[in-house]
């Protein structure tokens, strides 16, 4: 009887993991799938806070939607607007991870191409990387929901991704707005279980016909905060 019980325990754990990784994968392939329904050009602001101070940069994102494929562009302007334009393009793809380019603008040269960008390229020295911003971690293969919390008052999904690469972080947890569809907080952590990074949608709310959205991104080894926000429709 003793043997049938514990036998009996570890089918329910072994249900219990499996449950939960198929929560996961379902849930980190709706994130995925997630696709613009209309093109857009917005105006955003990017509120950089480090050791030199604090700074503002005027940001143009410019959605473009396509069938299983969709790109978010951000166009960075130089100092002043006379050095340039610095521009990182994120390519989104339904079945595989994000890719990324980037390039410069600089008046009345040639336009230089990085080709295809590293994920780890970061937008006008901010603290978000470009596979961050494409939520790169969705594709990872190990995904798993521990839970359900509240954030921000709202219930959400606990989506724990982990990574197998040995460079980079080991996971993400993403707390998933369970009537929104949409990642409300992520904090990316190290092997050891380090907090590295943690990223908050601090505001989002209609007005009349507009969306206003605040995302902000704390890195916690520097100690630096970076702040994108919106006025008008929401990019993915």
């Amino acid at each position: 009887m003793l043997v049938l019980v514990i036998w009996t325990g570890l089918l329910s754990v072994a249900g219990a993991e499996e449950s939960a990784e198929s929560l996961g994968r379902e849930w980190a392939q709706r994130l995925r799938t997630v696709v613009p329904q209309d093109p857009s050009t917005n105006q955003a602001v990017l509120k950089i806070r480090n050791r030199e101070g604090r700074r503002q940069i005027p940001v143009t994102v410019i959605t473009q939607p396509g069938k299983g494929r969709w790109s978010v562009e951000y166009q960075v302007a130089g100092d002043g607007g006379k050095g340039g334009r610095e521009i990182s393009r994120i390519h989104y793809n339904a079945e595989g991870p994000p890719t990324y380019e980037a390039w410069v603008e600089a008046p009345g040269k040639p336009s230089t191409k990085e080709g295809l960008a590293p994920g780890d390229r970061v937008i006008a020295n901010s603290d978000f990387l470009l596979s961050e911003l494409g939520m790169e971690f969705l594709h990872w293969k190990e995904q798993r929901i521990n839970g359900r919390k509240l954030s921000n008052g709202r219930w959400c999904k606990v989506l724990e991704s982990t990574s197998k690469k040995p460079e980079g972080p080991a996971s993400v947890r993403s707390w998933i707005d369970e009537k929104l569809g949409v990642v409300l907080s992520a904090e990316v952590y190290d092997a050891r279980n380090v907090r590295l990074k943690h990223f908050s949608i601090t505001q989002f709310r209609e007005q009349a016909d507009r969306w206003t959205c605040s995302v902000s991104m704390v890195d916690d080894v520097r100690g630096t905060k970076t702040e994108l926000t919106f006025d008008g429709p929401v990019p993915r």
